[in-house]
Order: C-alpha cells, then sequence, then structure tokens
C-alpha cells in the first residue's frame, strides 16, 4: 500500500540530516509564524535546521515570535570547493593564498620536485542541505534569489511544499496542500499532530495561532471553517499567547499609520457592493501622516478587515515623483490577472508597480478600468 503524503514525510524527516525552511520573499504572516513553529518542531527532532527567506528584515509587529533571530536573509555556505592534490610522490612544503581582486590564488610550494596539473584535482561537496521544505509559497520563482541563485540545488533536493494556495504549482516531491485550509499554519498542525502531538507546547502553539489569527483577520474572513476553529481551540488549550498575538497585530497600530489610514478613507471609492475599494495617497500624505511606504500593508489589512464584501484592495501612491500601485485580493480574485497589462510583480494575491510617465489621476483611470473591465468579464 502506498504511503500517504504525511508518512512519506515522517520517513524523509527521519532519514535527513540537515533541512533547509524557506518561504516567499513577499511573504506572509502565516509563512513566518509557520517557518518558526516547524523550525521548532525539527530542532525538538534533533535535526539541524536553518530558515532562508530571500532579504529578509523582520518586521516590528512579529518580534513576539520566538526564535525569529534564525531567519536568515540569504543563503549561506550551501557548498565547498574541494581542491585535492596527490601528495603520494610530493609532499607540500609551505601553502598560502592571496585575494586579488576577484580571483583567489593559492600557492603550495612542495617540499623538492614539482606538482603537475595531473597532481590536482577539484570538485564541489555535496549541498549542505539534504531536504527542503517550503511553506506557503506557490511557485519556486516566489522564493526569489534563494531560488534564482541556487536552482540546481532545488531540482537535486527532496522538495516538501506545505501550501494552501490553489494557484500552488505542486513542484515538490511531496505536495502537503490543502486548499480549503485557511492557511498554512492549519495544515502544519495536522502534520505536527500526526507525527508526534506530543511535540507541541506553548511556543509552537502561538507561532500555529498567529497564521490563522493573520490569515482570518481575526476569524472575520467568509473561508473560515468549523476547523479552523476548532484548531484554534487546541492551541489555546496548550497556551498559545492570543492577547500578544492581537496586540502585536491588530493593536500595535503607530499614530503615523493611523494618520495615513484616515488620508486613505477620506479618498476611498468603491464598485460593485465594495467587492473593489480604492484610494489615491500623495507623496506629501506621507510627510504630513509621518508614515512610511511599509505602512501601507496595515492599511490594506484593516481596510480588508472593516470594509463589508471587499474582494479588491487598490491604493495608488505617490513616491521620488512616481506613481506606485498596490492591489491586494482575497482568495476569489486573482491580483496579477486584474493588473496583467501593467506588467506586475508579486503573486495572486498581492501585485505591485510602476507607472512613472502618468500623473495620480490619470494612474487611477487607467488602472481601475481595467480592473472594471476584468470583473465585467467575469
Amino acid at each position: 500500500m502506498a504511503l500517504t503524503e504525511i508518512e512519506q514525510i515522517k520517513e524523509l524527516i527521519g532519514k535527513r540530516h540537515h533541512i533547509l525552511i524557506t518561504f516567499p520573499k513577499d511573504y506572509s504572516i502565516d509563512a513566518v509564524a509557520s517557518a518558526l513553529a516547524l523550525y521548532l518542531i525539527l530542532k525538538k527532532l534533533n535535526k539541524l535546521v536553518d530558515i532562508v527567506c530571500d532579504d529578509f528584515s523582520l518586521p516590528k509587529n512579529l518580534s513576539f515570535l520566538p526564535q525569529t533571530s534564525h531567519i536568515n536573509p540569504k543563503l549561506y555556505n550551501l557548498q565547498k570547493f574541494i581542491i585535492s592534490i596527490d601528495t603520494n610522490k610530493e609532499k607540500i612544503e609551505e601553502f598560502s593564498y592571496n585575494l586579488e581582486g576577484d580571483k583567489l590564488k593559492i600557492f603550495i610550494t612542495p617540499k623538492a620536485g614539482s606538482f603537475t596539473k595531473d597532481s590536482v584535482e577539484a570538485e564541489s561537496s555535496e549541498y549542505k542541505y539534504d531536504l527542503i521544505f517550503t511553506l506557503d509559497t506557490t511557485d519556486f520563482n516566489s522564493l526569489g534569489k534563494v531560488y534564482q541563485n541556487f536552482t540546481e540545488f532545488f531540482y537535486n533536493t527532496d522538495v516538501i511544499n506545505i501550501d494552501h494556495h490553489s494557484e500552488n504549482e505542486h513542484f515538490g516531491q511531496i505536495n502537503l496542500t490543502n486548499f480549503n485550509a485557511v492557511a498554512s499554519a492549519e495544515i502544519l498542525f495536522d502534520l505536527i499532530k500526526a507525527i508526534d502531538k506530543n511535540l507541541l507546547d506553548k511556543e509552537i502553539a502561538t507561532c500555529l495561532l498567529a497564521g490563522l489569527i493573520a490569515k482570518t483577520k481575526s476569524f472575520k474572513t467568509p473561508n473560515v471553517t468549523p476547523k479552523t476553529l476548532d484548531i484554534a481551540g487546541q492551541l489555546l488549550t496548550l497556551e498559545a499567547e492570543r492577547d500578544t498575538i492581537i496586540k502585536s497585530l491588530y493593536r500595535s497600530r503607530s499614530v503615523s499609520t493611523l494618520n495615513l489610514w484616515g488620508r486613505v478613507l477620506a479618498r476611498l471609492k468603491n464598485y460593485d457592493g465594495n467587492k473593489l475599494v480604492w484610494s489615491l495617497l500623495t507623496e506629501s500624505d506621507f510627510t504630513e501622516a509621518g508614515a512610511q511606504v511599509t505602512d501601507l500593508s496595515d492599511v490594506i489589512d484593516e481596510l480588508i478587515s472593516f470594509v463589508p464584501n471587499v474582494e479588491i484592495v487598490v491604493l495608488i501612491y505617490q513616491q521620488n515623483g512616481k506613481n506606485y500601485v498596490l492591489v491586494t485580493t482575497t482568495k476569489n480574485q486573482n491580483s496579477l490577472y486584474l493588473v496583467n497589462e501593467f506588467n506586475p510583480s508579486g503573486n495572486k494575491n498581492l501585485a505591485q508597480f510602476c507607472l512613472a510617465q502618468k500623473t495620480l489621476a490619470e494612474t487611477e483611470e487607467a488602472v481601475i478600468s481595467k480592473i472594471k473591465a476584468k470583473l465585467g468579464q467575469k
């Protein structure tokens, strides 16, 4: 009888020694929290573990999560380059090296005689990691440089893909996906219980609950299921720090973020019963509010949480004389599809692009009209 995905994962973890956990460059809170929960589980199983996310910088509102200092912004020391010298005939007298510009020169002096090219061999070592976990990741490219700079490593190493997005490309050797789950943390919870429910503790429960709360806007999104609430209850029984999560994610908005939020509300427009909402921000709005572009994610979260029936949020803002557009969607919409004419970057739930040659009003007209046309085609 064939093994289930969970049974295959349990077997692989048992056989492997050094494990890499990674998640998208444009990460969600669910991705970060799930990665940390998995890190803690694997450490309990006495595995060597590293977490890497391209160019990762910890947001202040996630500082409550445990072990965040172990998330690295780059993939380091993946392989060693080995130079072997046959010393059977000639012994080494002296060894030195020198870095000249972009070249490393190695100097080896024999005690007598000389080395020939036939005495020297060069090879690459095996990869540092023998198993990869990807979390909340729809495709390899969303991992950024972690994948793009090391494609051969990903194609030659077993990948366990844990995700809840319907557009997941099933790129792993094992794909633990559930499109009915509200978060990757929900899928990971089931995996941990199948491995050994006694591994769960307060820290791990807090990570998993943070993933659930973040993805469901504190259980307000329409895709919340009885199973989701049951898992949340089990995590609370394990003393997951719900109050800390809520305070960090939703009750710690800075005055500058609130000021920016007010300016967005003052210009908020809607279409088709709030299915689409959008707003504009000038460069002076950021200056007068004392806010940064990084505050926009909190503003978008508030819009999704408090505007009834919203499926698409568009923020059009100015920075350094250019107009930028953020399109955020819920599970029912694909942001990249809605604005594909503008060559956006991002993923199904968050697309972004720049329109440098237009005024703010012209950008609004161009973008919103395209999105309305796409909605009309459905």
